[in-house]
């Protein structure tokens, strides 16, 4: 039986400035902006049939989860293993504040960025190891269209790894704020049919 996967980032987070910042567990909820941004998709999916919707339990996702199943007389479940990338000491600084304060690092990272660990934190290799069974979990127990609301770093382990795309590319994909990368399933494969669609872009 085919079905659709809908993978999509939460919509933006309340951060504190437009900066790029390595945002991970801290649990920060939607900003204005992305409750906004959910919203658009919850109007964009209300045509769709959806027999699953589940999330990574951090806010930014619950809520965007929340957001686009209103409506919808279906459970949201929370899978831990999807929560994004753990970035340690790095959390919440932005990319210039890295730079600055751990030069080493941050070259270390961009020579290999899957592999590379920050201080107390976890790899992108870290991150598929709990995410990849966890995503597998749920395609394993749920039939039907399913909505699956996560984060960009996790979304790009899945995505890679269903490609087959070698990590060392990690970050030649677009994953915008409330993007939804579509799969189909069928007979126990899965195939990427759209990256990184938003309401409003054909």
């Amino acid at each position: 039986m085919e079905s659709t996967v809908f993978l999509v980032r939460h919509g933006r987070p309340a951060l504190p400035d437009t900066e790029m910042r390595f945002l991970g567990r801290t649990d920060l909820p939607l900003s204005p902006e992305g409750v906004q941004q959910a919203e658009g998709l919850r109007r964009a999916f209300w045509p769709i049939p959806l027999e699953g919707i589940f999330h990574s339990g951090l806010r930014r996702a619950a809520e965007t989860a929340e957001i686009i199943g209103e409506g919808r007389n279906i459970p949201l479940e929370a899978v831990p293993g999807l929560q994004e990338v753990h970035f340690g000491t790095w959390e919440l600084l932005s990319v210039r504040e890295v730079m600055e304060q751990d030069p080493e690092g941050f070259e270390k990272r961009e020579r290999d960025y899957a592999a590379f660990c920050p201080p107390g934190g976890e790899s992108f290799h870290d991150a598929w190891r709990r995410a990849w069974p966890a995503f597998n979990g749920i395609l394993a127990r749920s039939e039907g269209n399913l909505l699956i609301a996560a984060h960009a770093g996790i979304i790009k382990t899945l995505i890679y790894t269903i490609l087959e795309i070698p990590w060392r590319n990690i970050f030649s994909t677009r994953h915008d704020y409330c993007g939804v990368h579509v799969l189909e399933r069928f007979g126990g494969r899965l195939t990427v049919r759209r990256l990184n669609w938003a309401p409003g872009l054909d």
